[in-house]
């Protein structure tokens, strides 16, 4: 409605229409929440009032540790996706994800939105929590490499999906500057954290849907972009993960999870520069002092840049990118060893926006809890495609 307004009062005056004040209002109109994220995707198909889509992710995998090999092919994720403009101020989303062959199958995201001011959205349902901006747009096809990056999987847990209510809106302190938030009660991580695996795995403590310890975890995310160019976020997920109490008896004594992300989004050009940095505190019980770790970290830097543009004949829509990325995890930041390092080296072809063909290389650095090194290396083909 608003940019409808603006194009009309355009047509009616040459001052207007040459005018950059308008030219930033349309496009603050037509700028996505996320770019990438819930309502920024390729919806294809239409039944009534509901739009249909999807993506799917399949690769290829050669991969050397230790001196053993390993090649497979793998249909690593299909996702489903469902959107409906219920009325003028309700709508609605999901996301199923298939993966492994459809031997996992979750609700990744099954959300209703009431929008009461552009300032002030009602959220409720099963969220993507906004903790760092990769969780909430991971999907395969804007993905310039083939894996997600390892403090995304291995500290915060992507995707990380959470039964949960809040709020979310954008301000506009200028004509190209905004500020978003997103502010929700959820049910947190569950006692997964310490007693699955080995050691303190934060991801393992995702799918709490239905809330162990009845005191809802929070969790926000607030993101500042002075320009459509550049977007710098912080966010922050705190509340406790151990079933403490039953039945009105205090069974164990509280314990927190806490964690904060640090995100960054910059083009310029024919380059993207994006990043991530995430920290978590776990409270140990007595029991596992020692064992388990009670801090985490990790972060990822990722560089590309577009190589050629429309040059592949027949093929019009077609770009190619050379992208590099770092990736650093310690799994206990109170000692040494414990930790991965990961350089990946790819270059990709979008034979269009919705579908890309990727081929990367990878090379580890893993350190056990006694600090000893093993090295591994892996050559990845894949093919993301929306539909």
């Amino acid at each position: 409605m608003l940019a409808t307004a603006i194009l009309l009062a355009a047509q009616a005056s040459p001052v207007i229409a040459e005018s950059a004040a308008v030219e930033d209002s349309l496009a603050r109109a037509e700028r996505p929440f996320v770019p990438g994220g819930i309502y920024d995707k390729p919806f294809i198909v239409r039944t009534g009032r509901a739009s249909l889509g999807g993506y799917v992710d399949a690769q290829a995998r050669y991969a050397r540790d230790d001196g053993v090999a390993e090649y497979t092919f793998l249909l690593e994720r299909l996702n489903l996706f469902v959107f409906a403009p219920v009325s003028e101020r309700v709508r609605m989303a999901a996301e199923i994800e298939f993966e492994d062959g459809g031997e996992e199958v979750k609700i990744e995201l099954g959300i209703v939105d009431f929008e009461i001011h552009p300032a002030a959205t009602f959220r409720a349902g099963i969220l993507l929590t906004p903790l760092g901006r990769f969780n909430l747009a991971h999907d395969s096809p804007a993905n310039e490499l083939t894996d997600r990056p390892l403090v995304s999987t291995q500290i915060i847990g992507v995707t990380l999906s959470e039964p949960g209510m809040g709020l979310l809106g954008t301000f506009y302190p200028s004509e190209r500057s905004r500020i978003t938030y997103e502010a929700y009660a959820t049910n947190g991580y569950d006692d997964g954290v310490v007693t699955e695996g080995e050691g303190t795995q934060i991801p393992e403590g995702r799918g709490n849907f239905e809330d162990n310890n009845n005191h809802p975890s929070f969790v926000s995310r607030i993101a500042y972009s002075p320009d459509p160019a550049l977007e710098i976020g912080v966010s922050g997920h705190t509340g406790p993960y151990n079933t403490w109490e039953e039945d009105g008896l205090v069974v164990d004594n509280r314990r927190d999870l806490s964690l904060l992300a640090v995100d960054l989004d910059a083009h310029w050009r024919r380059y993207r520069l994006s990043g991530e940095a995430a920290w978590g505190w776990v409270e140990i019980p007595a029991s596992l002092e020692g064992v388990n770790a009670e801090n985490q970290r990790g972060y990822y830097l990722e560089a590309a840049a577009t190589l050629f543009d429309g040059r592949i004949p027949n093929v019009p829509n077609s770009h190619a990118t050379a992208v590099a990325r770092f990736d650093d995890v310690d799994f206990d930041t109170d000692t040494e060893g414990d930790s991965i390092r990961r350089l990946t080296l790819g270059v990709n072809l979008r034979v269009s926006y919705d579908t890309v063909f990727k081929l990367d290389y990878q090379y580890n650095w893993e350190r056990d809890a006694f600090n000893n090194e093993t090295n591994a290396a892996a050559i990845l083909f894949s093919v993301a495609s929306y539909f």
